[in-house]
């Protein structure tokens, strides 16, 4: 127990990346998150994202890593009924900790991402409202909250990310929305500090979506003017100061609190290949270099329908049939007697998964020897790739995940390997090649085709403000995303009823 309870205010900048933050705070770009940092603590923060790209924000809130909360994208393959489908409560019941606080701790928690829902708790809760990611509705605790909300500023209008370079002309719409947006979230989380709270959690979107669509102009289709150019290219960092601006104010409304702002990860020039992987895998178990992937008439036909079509297809069905076309246009034909491995939807790394006997419903691979002769089979002839132009390796490490995590109730929930991309950008590839496997042509030669021109960065940052925490100082090298929801425990001065992980961060709780 901490002998001198703080309040606590966590005001979480969605894939706000540490380089950015590091730059704009010292040229006087961002002067508020420079004030705090000058003022305290600041520096890096390990994160699950350099190996699950959607895993970050459910190791924060959960306090545990991935291989026992079990999220890591908003479609996941459910090896009980061989299909994707969102996450759901029923499925991977990650609960957030500060829900599980003893004693009389008020929370107010605004928009955390990846959240799966409400459940009444002591305090306040909104969720879904204008995050990046949407794994649930719009929801409130208490119910009678959400309407207050969409009374004063009317229903979200930011929708799914839509697949595809868009024209620029959209591009720079997106960018006066997440304005709006961060301007509104601002407002309103003002109006929830207003409340009773000794913890708020107060998180903004709009960084996660526009880091992955204006960060560069590989994002655009079409020609683009000098003006527009020139709006564009100072489109995220616009979005960055609007974000310094509502820090500024959550700062100066909890002057009394230990002030954290943080990214569970950052974002940074996409160095993502895995819309090649597919064509690779097929190689490697196939072990010829004219073979194919070989989908069914459904996968077919769908990969034929425009993008456009099929997301509008997608996001206005029920979410049961939603799954289901989901399913049939990542795994629609595939063998199940034949396949050995398959890759899953992914938007970074890319994640395969072994059909294996007794965990899939119809798995042929035992486990054992026969799993560990695949994944190695797997592991050396993606790593036998090359771009086609330069040469240049494009693949980082091809890993297990069941030795990056030893142990955990919900591993069987995620991939079995995980390919991490070289460092570099990815929009260039026109193929990739191998000695022994061939040539993989790309789909959309010089561009990644889902339209990102940025994508995840495997760190976070942190900067910490307020009493006892000495100014100017670095924080050390091993902190980690993980170690978040304990720090704010003891601040906190009480307990949790369920287990954490991490550790406490002892230059943030040193004067407690």
């Amino acid at each position: 127990m901490t002998e001198n309870p703080r309040r606590v205010l966590l005001i979480g900048l969605d894939a706000a990346d540490p380089e950015l933050i590091e730059r704009w705070t010292a040229d006087g770009t961002l002067p508020h998150l420079a004030a705090l940092r000058r003022g305290g603590l600041s520096g890096r923060l390990a994160t699950s994202a350099q190996y699950l790209a959607g895993s970050p924000w459910p190791t924060f809130y959960t306090g545990q890593p991935p291989s026992r909360h079990g999220i890591y994208h908003d479609y996941q393959w459910r090896h009980e009924h061989m299909g994707f489908a969102a996450p759901t409560r029923d499925w991977v019941p990650a609960s957030p900790f500060w829900r599980h606080l003893a004693g009389d701790v008020p929370v107010v928690a605004y928009d955390v991402p990846m959240s799966l829902g409400v459940q009444a708790f002591n305090g306040i809760e909104v969720s879904g409202w204008a995050a990046h990611d949407k794994l649930a509705p719009p929801a409130s605790y208490p119910a009678d909250l959400l309407p207050t909300i969409m009374r004063r500023f009317g229903e979200w209008h930011i929708g799914p990310e839509q697949y595809g370079p868009p024209p620029v002309a959209e591009l720079l719409e997106l960018r006066d929305q997440l304005f709006g947006g961060i301007r509104h979230s601002a407002d309103l989380a003002l109006g929830l500090l207003q409340r009773p709270w000794r913890l708020a959690i107060v998180a903004f979107g709009a960084l996660h979506r526009g880091g992955h669509r204006l960060f560069d102009r590989s994002s655009i289709a079409g020609a683009v003017t000098d003006s527009e150019g020139d709006r564009f290219d100072r489109a995220l960092r616009d979005l960055y100061m609007a974000c310094d601006d509502a820090v500024g104010q959550l700062a100066s409304a909890a002057q009394d609190a230990v002030i954290i702002a943080f990214s569970t990860h950052g974002m940074m020039p996409n160095t993502s290949r895995v819309d090649l992987l597919d064509g690779m895998l097929t190689r490697v178990l196939d072990g010829r270099a004219d073979v194919r992937p070989k989908h069914g008439l459904v996968r077919r036909v769908g990969e034929a329908v425009p993008v456009q079509w099929r997301r509008a297809a997608a996001l206005h069905v029920p979410k049961a049939l939603r799954n289901r076309i989901m399913t049939l246009w990542s795994a629609g034909g595939i063998a199940w007697d034949r396949t050995q491995a398959f890759t899953l939807r992914a938007d970074l790394q890319g994640y395969i998964r072994v059909n294996l006997d007794g965990r899939e419903q119809r798995g042929i691979v035992r486990a054992g020897h026969s799993f560990d002769q695949l994944c190695d089979r797997i592991a050396e002839g993606l790593m036998s790739f090359r771009d086609s132009t330069t040469h240049e390796p494009m693949i980082e490490a091809v890993e297990r995940v069941d030795q990056l995590y030893a142990d955990g109730d919900r591993r069987d929930r995620l991939p079995d390997v995980l390919v991490r991309w070289s460092d570099t950008p990815a929009a260039a590839h026109v193929a990739v090649d191998s000695p022994k496997l061939g040539r993989v042509e790309r789909a959309t030669p010089g561009r990644i085709p889902n339209g990102r021109s940025g994508n995840h960065r495997g760190q976070g940052f942190l900067i910490s403000c307020g009493p006892g925490i000495p100014a100017g100082e670095r924080l050390r090298s091993n902190a980690d995303v993980l170690d978040l929801a304990p720090t704010v425990v003891r601040l906190l001065g009480t307990r949790v009823s369920v287990p954490l992980a991490g550790q406490v961060i002892p230059q943030v709780v040193a004067a407690s």
